[in-house]
This record gives C-alpha cells, sequence and structure tokens, in this order.
C-alpha cells in the first residue's frame, strides 16, 4: 500500500476534532464524558458520538502518522500487528497519544479496582489455568465488567457469565435458605454443650485481614500478584478452620428428627412449585443482593469456575470447583440424611435426573407421615429389568396417573458418599403424592 493510499484511513469527519477528543481525555474527562459533549454541543451531528468511537480514535496510531497493519486479524489470531512508522501526516504529537496511553492504563487501573466483581478472584483462563484479571470500563451510566486472561488475550464479559450460571446460583439459593431455614438450627442447638468460641473469633479475625487486604489491593497499595497469594492464603485458612468447626459437630447428639425436617423442607419446596413462585423468589434473592452480596456468596461455595468458548462464540460451562469447607458440610448433611444428590432415574421411557438421599425404613416411615400431613403421599419400590444390549441392570419407575415424583429414596445403611449401584444394599424406591385435582 502506498503512502498516499494510507492518508485515506484517517476518518475525515473526526479529523478537525481529533486534538480536542486528546486533550479533553488527558484533562481527565472520560469516553463517555467526551462524547456526551460531543452530542450535547451538536459537534458534527450527521454523527452520533459514543464512548467506543472516543475509546476507538484514543487507541488508533494513525493520528500520530503510525499505521497498523492487520490489526484486527493479528488480534483474533493473537499476532502481533505491523506498525509502518511516520507514513501518514500526524494530527496530535506521538508524546500526546503516548500521555494518553498511559493515562488510559490509570484510568482502567481506577476502573477496575473501584468496582466490585461477582466472580472475583474465581475464573480459571481455559487455556493456561491462570485466574482471570478484572478489568472494567465505562462511566456513571454504564459499567462494563469482565474477566480477562493477558496472557492468552480471552475476556469474559460478567453479564453473559452470570447468565451462563443463573440456574447453578439458584440452586445454591435454594440451598443456602434451606440450611439457614431447617439445619442450621440443628448446628446451633445448644444441648450439644458445643463450645466453638475460639474457632469462631479466628474467623472473624481473618475475615477482617481479608477485607483490609482486599481494600488496600482497590486503594492501589498492593498490587494483583501480592494481593493474589494473601488472599488465597487466608480463604485457605479459612476453609480450614470452618471445616475443624464441622468435626466438632456431633448431628447424633441432638434431638431432633432429621427426616421430619426434610419433609417440612419438600413441602415447602412443592407448594412453591405448584403456585409458580420459586424461580421468582430465587430471583428476587439473587436480584435484591449489593454485588459486595454476591461476591461473599459466590466464594462461601466456589472455590474455581472454568468457562470456555466454543466456535461460534457461545460460553460453555466447562467445571466448577467448591470450596473443601462446602463439600465436607454436605457430606455432614448426607450422612445425617438431611442433603440430596441427584440420581439418573429411569421413569417411563426417558431418563430423568431425581433429588435423592439414603433413609432406613424407620426413617422413611418418619417422613412419610410428615410429607402426609400437607399431601397425599406414597412410595413406589423401584423394579429391576436387563438391558439386552450390554446385560446391565436397570432401575425403573412407572409414572402413576396425577401423581408427581418428590424424591428418590435408597432404603440401606451404608454410609458412603455419594450414592452409586455399587453401594446401594437394599431396595429402593420413588416417593410421590397426588396432584391438585385437575
Amino acid at each position: 500500500m502506498k503512502s498516499e493510499d494510507k492518508k485515506m484511513i484517517v476518518d475525515n469527519a473526526t479529523k478537525p476534532y481529533v486534538e480536542k477528543i486528546f486533550d479533553m481525555y488527558l484533562e481527565g474527562k472520560s469516553f463517555q464524558a467526551i462524547a456526551n459533549y460531543f452530542n450535547e454541543n451538536n459537534i458534527y451531528p450527521k454523527k452520533k458520538w459514543k464512548d467506543t468511537t472516543i475509546q476507538k480514535i484514543i487507541d488508533n496510531k494513525i493520528y500520530m502518522g503510525d499505521y497498523e497493519q492487520w490489526k484486527r486479524i493479528g488480534k483474533k489470531e493473537n499476532l502481533q500487528p505491523i506498525v509502518y512508522m511516520n507514513v501518514v501526516e500526524p494530527i496530535i504529537s506521538r508524546a500526546k497519544w503516548e500521555d494518553c496511553q498511559r493515562q488510559k492504563e490509570i484510568n482502567q487501573r481506577t476502573y477496575t479496582r473501584d468496582r466490585i466483581y461477582t466472580f472475583f478472584q474465581r475464573l480459571k483462563c481455559p487455556n493456561c489455568s491462570r485466574i482471570m484479571k478484572c478489568k472494567g470500563s465505562g462511566g456513571k451510566k454504564r459499567k462494563y465488567m469482565y474477566y480477562t486472561c493477558e496472557h492468552c488475550h480471552i475476556n469474559f464479559n460478567e453479564d453473559y457469565v452470570e447468565k451462563l450460571l443463573k440456574d447453578f446460583i439458584y440452586d445454591l439459593l435454594e440451598y443456602d435458605m434451606a440450611v439457614k431455614k431447617f439445619f442450621l438450627p440443628i448446628l446451633e442447638d445448644k444441648t450439644n454443650n458445643l463450645d466453638t468460641t475460639t474457632i469462631d473469633k479466628e474467623i472473624k479475625d481473618l475475615e477482617k485481614q481479608r477485607d483490609r487486604i482486599k481494600n488496600a489491593y482497590i486503594k492501589g497499595i498492593v498490587e494483583m500478584e501480592d494481593f493474589k497469594e494473601d488472599y488465597k492464603l487466608i480463604e485457605d485458612k479459612l476453609a480450614n478452620l470452618e471445616s475443624k468447626k464441622l468435626e466438632l459437630v456431633n448431628l447424633e447428639t441432638f434431638h431432633y428428627s432429621p427426616h421430619e425436617l426434610l419433609a417440612e423442607r419438600d413441602v415447602e419446596r412443592e407448594k412453591m412449585i405448584r403456585l409458580d413462585t420459586l424461580n421468582t423468589l430465587l430471583k428476587s434473592k439473587w436480584n435484591s443482593m449489593e454485588k459486595f452480596e454476591k461476591q461473599e456468596f459466590i466464594s462461601k461455595f466456589i472455590d474455581t469456575i472454568e468457562i470456555k468458548k466454543d466456535d461460534k462464540g457461545n460460553y460453555l460451562l466447562e467445571k466448577i470447583n467448591f470450596r473443601k469447607g462446602f463439600i465436607k458440610e454436605l457430606i455432614k448433611f448426607y450422612e445425617a440424611g438431611i442433603f440430596d444428590v441427584a440420581i439418573p432415574v429411569m421413569v417411563g421411557n426417558e431418563e430423568q435426573y431425581i433429588k435423592g438421599g439414603r433413609m432406613t425404613q424407620e426413617q422413611l416411615d418418619k417422613y412419610l407421615n410428615k410429607m402426609n400431613d400437607y399431601f397425599e403421599t406414597s412410595f413406589y419400590e423401584m423394579y429391576e429389568s436387563s438391558d439386552s444390549k450390554d446385560d446391565e441392570i436397570i432401575y425403573e419407575y412407572t409414572p402413576k396417573y396425577n401423581e408427581k415424583i418428590v424424591r428418590f429414596v435408597a432404603i440401606s445403611s451404608d454410609s458412603e458418599f455419594p450414592i452409586s449401584k455399587e453401594n446401594i444394599k437394599d431396595k429402593y424406591g420413588i416417593v410421590s403424592y397426588k396432584k391438585e385435582r385437575i
């Protein structure tokens, strides 16, 4: 390409205002503020000024006389573009352009640290497994928040990440609400003579340390790499303390019936499903949280999240790694009979995942008696059939007319986790209840 042709790259519409844009940016104006000023003052009315338009002008080397060949292709293919220097008559000086780039870096750090990111320190790069950094841009009216791996040039928009994880987040919310309402009082039962005062104090002190480090990062006192190591160290200590506290709990000493509590939880859930209010409740609960509450909620359960993009650019959830403390809590509740796992069951001709758990016959009777206070409940033992292809035993259930499945039950004394075909020793079946009359 000849030098004369390269001159055509400069946008003649924006050329008279380029110097004004760079000057305003160096004065501390944001991309959005500059765009608003140009629109409000009717500067070149044929053009609709946007924050992205201003950013592209600030980033473009053409205005200081350089031309970048294959910039877009190179970025897409993770290659450096070829830069031809001093081939176009500059509109601004090289020093001013470079000053704006330094200002942009300062602004970027401010945007990043001044915002609260829901999945802060949780997303792992699908290529190199590094923890992805938080990035932010935009002004007061609209903020852009995303996670980036600067090494692999991968970016995930926070809104899309939250949308991808929506159903999973709702499941965690439902679990958390059930624990607080039905199961947490068990752990706080004073008849157990459980003294966790020392551990609780250590946990509070560590949480304060974590908040101080986070605030130091936001204020720019510490950098990301230092912050990441300290933050992870404190979180590991917190997980160990929470596990230690949970190990002190002996659920067998409490004066309660866990399966009656489980029945109460199932009754409440089924009532909300009938009224079609469960998802509305969970959505309202999540949306009413402040950003810092969402961040703390996610970090309470999740250690890391792995997301990837397919060939069409769609986000796919690859893997979620739970925190050790959360897993230990699940196992503790499971062994007490008050936690569910998803079990694949052939219902008619369709495979479905049904929540379920282990019970003894006596516990099942208590559960059914409690459920029958509200619904006409039944237990159906599943039957075996043989798969002619690979000669495996399949357990099946034929749905009953006008009945809804509540849960799968393995009647067994085995305490292994999770339930599998290998560790179910006895019979198992389906609990269902009659729907309301149509």
